[in-house]
């Protein structure tokens, strides 16, 4: 009996502390087009109105940017001073969004939901900016 009780406190805290973890990002719903599944996705916004996307799904982020429609190229983003090298990839459907995707796709998605400052690096044409995403 006492060792039932260990396991459930352990699953208890386990929940507990990954309901935490995903508390820092904001939450966005969304109905697959046939209306049966709901998605949730994560994500954050910053003062400049851009927004990052975490998407577990597919395994991915998306920056956003809706101010600046023309192609974008993301080569490097840093989680909580870290850097990681990653591709990009714009939608051709919506020119303000970019796809980030890397290469060890679960311990980067593990790292990001549980990062504190994630720092996008944006080149557009020969201008390059850093966008910066606080989550707390």
């Amino acid at each position: 009996m006492m060792h039932l009780y260990k396991v459930l406190a352990a699953i208890f805290l386990g929940v507990l502390v990954n309901q935490m973890a995903f508390a820092k990002w904001d939450e966005e719903r969304d109905v697959t087009t046939n209306g049966k599944d709901e998605l949730v996705y994560y994500y954050k916004t910053n003062e400049q109105g851009q927004k990052l996307v975490l998407d577990k799904y597919v395994k991915r982020l998306i920056f956003i940017q809706p101010n600046r429609l023309h192609k974008r190229t993301i080569r490097q983003i840093k989680v909580d001073g870290q850097p990681i090298e990653v591709m990009s990839d714009p939608f051709s459907r919506f020119p303000e969004q970019t796809a980030i995707t890397f290469e060890n796709k679960d311990e980067t998605l593990k790292k990001l939901f549980l990062a504190k400052k994630i720092e996008v690096f944006v080149r557009f044409n020969r201008d390059e900016t850093v966008s910066i995403f606080q989550i707390k």
